[in-house]
């Protein structure tokens, strides 16, 4: 199955597509399809975060994730950018120019891990894309998901990811 096709369906299940046409074979777009949607909630966020980094991310010799720093800095820019926003929103139900430029977000996340195949591995591991479409024009949902890139950051420069 091929990125986009699994984001792009909006029942979020497969698009259809042969997975063995000659087109898809050996593309190293695949995600694996054992990876599961992370039910995040306030309680869980941190553990999940740190789990995504010290588990399911690829590593060098010494043991480190091979994703540079500065690549997922620039998805955590994006969200900062939307968080200085909604944080001063009233109430729980985001304005619908707020809702699209999460939408545009998801966008960007999409984006960037096409350019890259260890980005394409974080966001899948992470259940990233999945998870913005989730928000909606939930403050609640935005501020949770926001929290946990924050957390996947964090641990990915903790455990020492390359700059």
């Amino acid at each position: 199955m091929a990125f986009n096709e699994r984001y792009n369906n909006p029942r979020g299940g497969y698009s259809g597509g042969n997975r063995n046409s000659s087109q898809n074979r050996g593309n190293q777009s695949y995600i694996s399809e054992s990876i599961e949607h992370i039910a995040l909630d306030e309680k869980n966020y941190v553990d999940k975060a740190e789990e995504i980094i010290t588990k399911k991310l690829k590593k060098d010799r010494n043991g480190k994730p091979v994703l540079t720093t500065s690549k997922i800095r620039n998805i955590l820019a994006m969200f900062s950018s939307l968080y200085d926003e909604i944080i001063h929103v009233q109430g729980d139900v985001l304005p619908e120019e707020l809702e699209g430029r999460i939408q545009y977000l998801r966008l960007h996340i999409a984006y960037e891990a096409g350019r890259e195949n260890n980005v394409k591995d974080f966001v899948a591991q992470s259940d990233l894309l999945h998870q913005v479409s989730q928000i909606g024009n939930s403050k609640k949902k935005f501020l949770l998901c926001s929290k946990y890139m924050e957390a996947l950051v964090a641990y990915h420069r903790f455990y020492g990811g390359k700059d």
